[in-house]
């Protein structure tokens, strides 16, 4: 490990990891000194501080890791609070949050469907993995031969792991829809303001950025891009070197393109998952199945969504008196699954985790 300096970040993370570079254009919107460290350089080091096989692992000034990129965020913000990444505003704040996870948790899969599921992708991505793996692990003769040795092993071990981010057949057409319709509505949200928000990115814009730029990287969704918003992929871009341009703007403005993308797309698919996934968490239940848009949607179940979707409830509890808010929220149809009225059973006031 290169020695970081006195205040200094280090990032142990890859370019193909939307995590990672989340945690990267956070850092420097803020202006943090940090040191990014690739995975495979740094493999002892990885492997000795990693609690779970997973990236980024930053390592703060004072020598401690953190892993998880949505707190890590939240800890830069309460040690680095300028130029924060928090709107005042109570409602866009909280829409901001969903967002955040909206991007860690669905865009993610969509992600995945793309990059693991279709044989150009595959090629593409086990290519740039392989060649960082011996890369950073052999010397440059045994990585020149290794990397195409290696590359279709990766394929072979990720695309199995395509049915536990739900990448599924049965689930493709509405992951190939949903894609598409993140990208139209983004388009059109996009094409008169630099960012989610406004003049200024916010939690959510690194939340959501973190899985397009990993979307942009790869062939398929990047010619689905490239072709469909230019305007998305300007904000892609643009979020590699966040900067403030000017102030976020009002909920009242921002309504017209922004309803779309909650009513469509973040209520009936992201959150509809994520509440079905913890109501399935809690009885122990192996499989989450739900009905998304007459059609079935099926994965496996997940601890961490369930405590995050705690979490988010959490939030709304506290932004629940905000009258804007809350009309927002169920004029897009999110409202029931924050407030258990979607058939749960659950008030929002014994929501608190």
């Amino acid at each position: 490990m290169s020695k970081l300096k006195k205040g200094e970040y280090g990032i142990v993370g890859r370019p193909e990891s939307g995590y990672s570079m989340k945690v990267l254009s956070a850092m420097r919107y803020k202006g943090v000194a940090h040191q990014w460290m690739d995975r495979f350089s740094h493999h002892r080091l990885y492997k000795e501080h990693a609690k779970v096989q997973l990236i980024p692992l930053v390592f703060l000034p004072d020598g401690a890791a953190m892993q998880d990129s949505t707190p890590l965020l939240e800890l830069l913000e309460a040690r680095h609070p300028q130029p924060s990444i928090y709107p005042e505003d109570t409602a866009l704040r909280f829409l901001s949050d969903v967002l955040e996870e909206y991007g860690d948790e669905w865009v993610n899969k969509l992600m995945f469907h793309y990059r693991w599921g279709y044989p150009a992708d595959q090629k593409y991505r086990a290519k740039t993995l392989a060649e960082g793996t011996v890369a950073g692990l052999t010397t440059p003769l045994i990585g020149k031969i290794g990397g195409p040795l290696l590359a279709p092993l990766l394929v072979k071990r990720m695309v199995p792991r395509m049915a536990f981010a739900g990448a599924n057949d049965n689930n493709k057409p509405l992951l190939v829809e949903s894609f598409g319709n993140l990208v139209d509505i983004l388009q059109n949200h996009l094409q008169s303001r630099s960012y989610l928000f406004g003049e200024r990115p916010s939690f959510g814009d690194f939340g959501l950025w973190g899985q397009m730029h990993q979307a942009y990287i790869d062939p398929s969704c990047g010619a689905i891009l490239r072709q469909r918003g230019p305007a998305v992929v300007a904000w892609i871009e643009r979020m590699l070197e966040p900067e403030k341009c000017g102030e976020y703007e009002t909920l009242e403005s921002l309504e017209p393109t922004l309803a779309p993308l909650f009513s469509r797309e973040v209520g009936p698919r992201f959150l509809a998952w994520d509440v079905a996934n913890a109501r399935a968490w809690d009885p122990g239940e192996a499989q989450t199945e739900l009905e998304m848009d007459g059609r079935r949607y099926y994965q496996k179940t997940f601890k961490y969504p369930a405590q995050a979707l705690g979490i988010l409830k959490a939030k709304f509890n506290q932004a629940s008196s905000d009258g804007e808010l809350i009309r927002f929220l169920a004029s897009t149809g999110c409202l029931q699954y924050l407030t258990g009225t979607d058939g749960t059973g659950v008030s929002a006031g014994s929501l608190k985790e």
